[in-house]
């Protein structure tokens, strides 16, 4: 069976020989390089990026709701905003991250701020 070669190392001579799994490779690494955690933002940001583009995927329930940036970082990465426990976040990561996966990611920076407050 064929195993493609993985060009990791940029330093090599053939450099500029490419293939489809380093392509795979380095966009899957591009990608991840813009997943970001949850930080806080004010309901005016929160806002002003509701009303730029339809929303992708607006969930919420009672106690939270969440929705993503149509357009994409890098491959299927995206902007996501959340408004959790009347506060207002937003973080970077996969289109396809449910709203209960960034809400529970949220609630974990939550936590932390609570314990370091002690």
């Amino acid at each position: 069976m064929y195993q493609p070669e993985i060009v990791t190392d940029n330093s090599r001579a053939d450099r500029f020989q490419w293939n489809a799994a380093t392509e795979a490779a380095y966009w899957a690494a591009r990608a991840k390089s813009y997943v970001r955690a949850p930080v806080e933002i004010d309901l005016h940001r929160y806002m002003d990026v509701l009303g730029t583009l339809p929303p992708l995927d607006w969930q919420g329930d009672r106690d939270s709701e969440s929705f993503k940036f149509a357009e994409m970082m890098c491959g299927s990465v995206t902007d996501i905003y959340a408004k959790v426990e009347g506060r207002y976040f937003q973080l970077c990561d996969e289109c396809t991250l449910s709203h209960a996966d960034i809400v529970e990611r949220i609630k974990e920076v939550l936590g932390k701020e609570t314990v370091s407050q002690k």
